[in-house]
């Protein structure tokens, strides 16, 4: 695990954005194994959750598997308890099928971001770029994203976190702090 930090428009996101290929680097070239980091990468070899990552106007469900599109209840469920959002989803109206708001407007800060770090768990890549998992969290909250982080690890996967909350860089492998 690699904790990239730094002051606000540094340009962590930016870095995190070239990672994935999205953007281009200004300069050399970004690899990611033997291939140039690049846009195609991002869905199959590189997973993303950037910081305002959006929540669809459909069920929990469904926004869960924009991270796979194959996740079954049992996984959801299993994310959704690891994230700490276990008992919120037993508690919505019809679980797993609850419509939310476009834009998540019908769930917390917090909320959404756990629902976030749980579409991370749930993909596949072997590498896991997440953009500020620690914003909106409470103490709760944060011991829930380091159980993510903890799980990703174990699964032997690569995971890149661009974060203001120096607890997480304890976590890393690696620290990466950016500066003028």
């Amino acid at each position: 695990m690699l904790a990239i930090v730094g002051r606000s428009g540094i340009g962590k996101t930016t870095l995190l954005l070239t990672l994935a290929g999205v953007l281009p680097p200004a300069a050399g070239t970004v690899r990611i194994g033997a291939r140039a980091a690049h846009r195609d990468l991002v869905g199959h070899t590189v997973g993303m959750t950037a910081e305002d990552a959006h929540i669809f106007g459909t069920t929990v469900l469904e926004n869960l598997r924009v991270a796979r599109g194959d996740v079954t209840e049992a996984e959801a469920r299993d994310a959704l308890a690891l994230v700490g959002l276990g008992a919120w989803v037993e508690g919505l109206p019809e679980g797993l099928d609850t419509v939310l708001g476009t834009g998540g407007n019908s769930v917390s800060g917090g909320e959404r971001r756990r629902l976030l770090l749980a579409r991370a768990l749930l993909t596949p890549q072997p590498l896991v770029l997440i953009d500020e998992p620690a914003e909106h969290l409470d103490a709760a909250g944060r011991e829930a994203l380091d159980a993510v982080l903890g799980q990703l690890r174990a699964e032997g996967r690569t995971v890149v976190i661009v974060t203001h909350h120096l607890h997480l860089t304890d976590l890393a492998d690696a620290v990466v702090t950016l500066d003028d």
